[in-house]
């Protein structure tokens, strides 16, 4: 038998600001589609929302490939962001809540 799974109420979520649209940044979220292991799309739901974790390694790809990918500065710079917040405290993923 499995064992138990409980849930909690959700006191407090903090996000921060947005690091890409998932609605036009499409070369981008196709690029994470295909590099993660778990894909990207299947961890949204029927309304396009969920919580995505993105490897840290497929992000510095992507940095990397930025004009292949038509990434803008801002989505660039808010990547290495979420690359150095990983770092900082020893993840090897960036959690992304889409909405």
């Amino acid at each position: 038998m499995p064992m138990s799974v409980r849930a909690y109420r959700v006191v407090r979520v903090l996000l921060a600001d947005p690091s890409f649209n998932v609605s036009h940044d499409q070369k981008l979220v196709n690029f994470i589609e295909s590099e993660s292991e778990a894909g990207f799309y299947s961890y949204l739901n029927s309304y396009g929302s969920g919580e995505v974790d993105v490897p840290v390694n497929v992000l510095k790809k992507a940095v990397k490939k930025a004009k292949q990918l038509n990434l803008d500065e801002f989505t660039v710079n808010s990547l290495k962001e979420d690359i150095a917040f990983a770092k900082a405290r020893k993840d090897e993923s960036v959690t992304y809540s889409c909405f």
